[in-house]
């Protein structure tokens, strides 16, 4: 079972620009803040804006330590009750815009990166196109229909929207795999999705750097896109499977 490890909680990227993560931090903090301060000014009316702004709060500062399980989810996709209620607000909300993106989104939900590995977006049960070896969940803010994350491949691995984990849980990640056609997914099969779909080619040996491997799921999904923390990660990654790779994609 992979376990994970506190990410860097530097501020600056390398060339001293804030990143990603460090903007996503703060910018969830300003506006749990602004929300907050509904309460003072609509009253009781305005305490849902507040539970939300609560919730964007300590979110925020989920972004700058890594609490990529800020939420509970487990590696069998379970949301706690706990969580299920501390954070109901912005788990609506989080629903809502999935929902909002499906529908009006042109992508396709899913596409085929190379024979038995495919990459897309979070599906509904009825949109599985066939059973998988592995079901890789990388959503920490949404839980899967029951009928996907009950399947003998179904594994969650959260991972914060943007964000990445630190290398070395993600190798462990991508070597528990087992052997057979993978699905890889988070909320719009964007980032992080491409992130683990990477990983799984160097890590297999069918692409030798982060560059080609980046080229080959962005051609076959063109929506997929990096942020400077996943790209830093998959550098950390290449690193640590240079001369321990796992066995090559069936």
């Amino acid at each position: 079972m992979y376990r994970f490890r506190a990410c860097p909680r530097s501020t600056f990227a390398l060339d001293g620009s804030y990143t990603s993560q460090v903007r996503y931090a703060v910018s969830l903090l300003v506006l749990g803040l602004i929300l907050v301060s509904a309460v003072t000014v609509y009253g009781a009316w305005g305490l849902p804006f507040t539970w939300l702004g609560c919730d964007l709060a300590v979110i925020g500062c989920a972004y700058l330590k890594g609490g990529h399980r800020i939420f509970g989810k487990d590696s069998q996709g379970c949301v706690p009750l706990w969580s299920r209620i501390l954070f109901l607000p912005y788990f609506a909300l989080s629903s809502t815009l999935w929902h909002a993106a499906r529908i009006l989104s042109r992508e396709q939900a899913y596409n085929l990166v190379q024979e038995n590995l495919v990459v897309g977006r979070r599906l509904l049960a009825r949109e599985l196109p066939e059973e998988f070896a592995n079901y890789v969940d990388l959503t920490a803010e949404l839980e899967e229909p029951v009928a996907i994350r009950t399947l003998p491949g179904y594994l969650a691995f959260p991972i914060l929207d943007a964000s990445a984990p630190d290398p070395e849980s993600l190798r462990e990640a991508v070597q528990g795999l087992r052997p057979g056609a993978t699905f890889i997914h988070c909320a719009q099969g964007h980032g992080r999705t491409g992130l683990f779909a990477v990983a799984l080619l160097l890590s297999s040996g069918a692409v030798r750097t982060v560059a080609e491997g980046s080229a080959r799921v962005q051609s076959a999904r063109p929506g997929i896109h990096f942020s400077r923390e996943q790209r830093r990660c998959l550098e950390g990654f290449t690193r640590l499977v240079i001369g321990n790779p796992a066995p090559p994609l069936p």
